[in-house]
């Protein structure tokens, strides 16, 4: 049944590239279809000591995935509202390692509400579930897909003059679909406040504190793990547009998460990120930026991670139909909090990740992507390196 409606989907999108959408069709409401197929050379990112037959059941550790795709976009506005929402179905399947197959359905809703122009702000809700390659799993030869979901109400007051006040409420959840993750399932709820300032040139500098409450689900509380937590965060946001070539996002922020009854798994420290979007020409597009984070890790060696990452991603459009994307990503982790009588590992990994992607836009409505990546990780801690390379095709369509 299924090969049936992803032939008849093929054959839509032979038909759909014949035809020419007009641009106010697409305003308000789209509809969007796609095939794509990927081959990995490592989907479960095994270290090359790891044994495939014992770990796998197979000798083979590599598979095609073909990933089908349909989904719905809304943009409409109604006098000083604006109501947004996108809802996308990704249905994975793998043509050896058919256990993984699975459909993840994924949206993003936003009502930016205005009571009057000078009070406004967003209530905004979405949810992400993807495969994530880069998670240790504790059992060798599983692959973890990771759900990502994110709400928030806030709320600006323009100020006479430059000056805003903000705050907000949300919610944040993340879970696995692997029972037995190092980084584990977590929820947290919290309030947030602060000020904004928008300067003349229409840059903008703001401060938030964060704070919320949180809980890791289903763990019970013991001298090694603990159920409960609390978030704090001090925010620094600057949005800076230097010319109109030039642009620069940066936040720069103090996080510490403290543990119920438990303060050896506690972790705190400077995160952030730095982004500059340079237009080099007319054709040519360079972004780039650090990004530094921390994140629970609990092991009876580690609490959690520091990883600190720098990319670079060039955009070169030799035609209005075409286009040349470049992407390298260069990370190192370290794993740090040892529960106390255990000895730290002093876990360090480097990932290099890099990317080259040909978009063609056959016509209005239809674009080609072929793309190569490559996926390295080092690890001074056996078990934990991988190589990985690929290969992706994929037609996305429009109207």
């Amino acid at each position: 049944m299924f090969l049936r409606k992803l032939l008849v989907l093929n054959l839509a999108l032979a038909g759909v590239i014949s035809l020419e959408v007009h641009a106010d069709e697409l305003d308000t409401l789209q509809f969007k279809a796609g095939q794509s197929f990927q081959h990995d050379s490592n989907i479960f990112r095994l270290s090359d000591s790891a044994s495939n037959q014992a770990v796998l059941g197979s000798s083979e550790r590599s598979d095609t995935i073909s990933v089908t795709t349909v989904g719905a976009k809304v943009d409409k506005s109604y006098g000083l509202q604006r109501f947004e929402f996108e809802v996308n179905a990704n249905r994975y399947i793998y043509n050896d390692f058919s256990k993984l197959d699975f459909t993840a359905v994924n949206y993003a809703a936003a009502w930016r509400w205005s009571l009057t122009p000078a009070f406004h702000g967003n209530l905004t809700t979405d949810r992400q579930e993807y495969t994530d390659n880069t998670s240790d799993v504790q059992n060798t030869g599983q692959l973890n897909r990771k759900t990502n979901r994110f709400t928030l109400l806030d709320a600006e007051y323009e100020i006479d003059g430059p000056w805003r006040v903000i705050g907000g409420v949300f919610e944040r959840n993340s879970t696995n679909s692997q029972p037995f993750t190092f980084e584990g399932d977590s929820r947290v709820r919290g309030v947030e406040g602060g000020v904004k300032y928008i300067f003349a040139s229409d840059a903008s500098l703001a401060y938030r504190f964060k704070q919320g409450n949180g809980n890791y689900p289903d763990r019970v509380s013991s001298s090694m793990f603990a159920s409960d937590f609390e978030d704090r965060e001090h925010e620094f946001k600057l949005d800076w547009p230097i010319s109109g070539k030039t642009a620069v996002q940066s936040r720069l922020a103090y996080f510490d998460r403290a543990h119920d009854g438990l303060e050896a798994r506690d972790f705190s420290g400077v995160v952030g990120n730095v982004s500059a979007t340079w237009k080099a020409t007319g054709k040519t597009t360079v972004t780039g930026g650090l990004v530094r984070e921390l994140g629970s890790y609990q092991t009876t060696d580690s609490s959690y991670f520091v990883d600190n990452r720098i990319f670079v991603a060039p955009t070169w459009k030799p035609t209005e139909k075409t286009a040349v994307l470049l992407r390298y990503d260069y990370s190192r982790r370290s794993y740090k909090g040892p529960l106390p009588g255990f000895v730290s590992i002093d876990r360090r990994d480097t990932t290099n990740l890099g990317s080259i992607a040909f978009e063609w836009q056959a016509v209005r409505a239809v674009k080609v992507t072929t793309s190569l990546f490559t996926d390295r990780r080092k690890s001074n801690t056996p078990g934990f390196d991988y190589k990985s390379n690929g290969v992706n095709v994929s037609v996305l369509a429009s109207f």
